[in-house]
């Protein structure tokens, strides 16, 4: 199968910004009194893609060669084949598939400009790195829509890294070591401002600010505890035993809250814990949800039920 030359960042990620190709472009301008383009009908399309694979020497049997000289029908890039459009915008590309799968679960229409995306669709999620991409977007868009509700900051995905569709909150109270080796990692960083990481260097500095008053409240009340137990001693037995319950009932509640023995731990000297060491050995009360998952969408069907991607039949062909 032929491969597009995708353009990635050093660390090899996939790069969604345009190219300086692409930007070049602009926005599609229609001359004024012109009438609206009108997309061509799929077999149309095909019969250009293969005359072009044909020009170039290729392999018309090769569905997906062909499928990449498709000519795009709509939007800025209208008229680019679909292999250019991979090379030089793969955002755009993310974008429009992501969109063009939810707008295929709410309507069946096979005109000819969803056959088009129907096409373009179904050749770009023929390369795994590029679906992967779709899907991660669909899932960021539905954890960054929760997290979006006050106290759910911590359900938006991480976005990058090993733990890319982990979410910062399961991120932040893992028990796995690598995943507390990387919360450490964040709490040093000085993220590039409007980036996954500065989104998630946030989130864990605002956590541990959490843990921080919360130790603090834990000291305050451990050394209260310790006074009131001191004191009761001198009293008669009677008093004792009254102060007696009353530590332990203290005790005990502390404990039924949630860090609260943890924290006892913490303060009282038995243990020295960073906040993160800390969250490694304390379950939070509500657990982490998982990213949402991508949706199946079943692309372009032509009428010979052969799949999404392959040369509409053409007579002599």
């Amino acid at each position: 199968m032929e491969h597009p030359t995708f353009r990635t960042t050093p660390n090899g990620t996939l790069l969604l910004k345009a190219s300086p190709q692409a930007q070049a472009l602009g926005p599609r301008q229609v001359a004024g009194g012109q009438a609206p383009y009108r997309a061509k009908k799929p077999e149309e399309i095909d019969a250009e893609a293969w005359a072009h694979v044909t020009s170039e020497g290729g392999d018309t049997t090769n569905a997906t060669l062909v499928l990449s000289r498709w000519k795009m029908q709509f939007g800025r890039y209208q008229g680019k084949i679909f292999l250019w459009l991979l090379e030089n915008d793969m955002g755009y590309c993310v974008n429009l598939v992501a969109s063009h799968q939810k707008e295929r679960e709410r309507t069946g229409s096979q005109s000819p400009l969803m056959a088009n995306k129907d096409a373009f669709t179904c050749h770009f999620l023929a390369y795994p790195e590029f679906a992967e991409a779709v899907r991660f977007h669909r899932a960021f868009e539905e954890e960054q829509v929760k997290s979006l509700k006050p106290g759910q900051e911590g359900q938006a995905l991480v976005g990058f890294g090993d733990f890319t569709f982990e979410t910062l909150q399961s991120l932040y109270e893992s028990e796995d070591t690598k995943k507390i080796r990387f919360v450490n990692y964040l709490q040093r960083k000085a993220p590039a401002p409007g980036t996954q990481m500065e989104n998630a260097v946030q989130y864990v500095r605002s956590r541990d600010r959490q843990w921080t008053r919360a130790s603090a409240a834990a000291a305050s009340s451990t050394t209260t505890t310790a006074v009131a137990a001191t004191s009761s001693s001198s009293s008669s037995s009677s008093s004792s035993s009254t102060a007696s319950v009353s530590a332990a009932s203290q005790r005990a509640k502390s404990a039924s809250q949630p860090l609260g023995s943890a924290l006892a731990a913490f303060v009282s000297g038995q243990r020295s814990l960073s906040a993160v060491e800390m969250q490694a050995h304390v379950k939070k009360m509500v657990g982490s949800k998982p990213a949402f998952p991508a949706s199946h969408f079943s692309p372009f069907r032509a009428a010979s039920g052969r799949g999404c991607c392959h040369r509409v039949a053409r007579g002599g062909g």
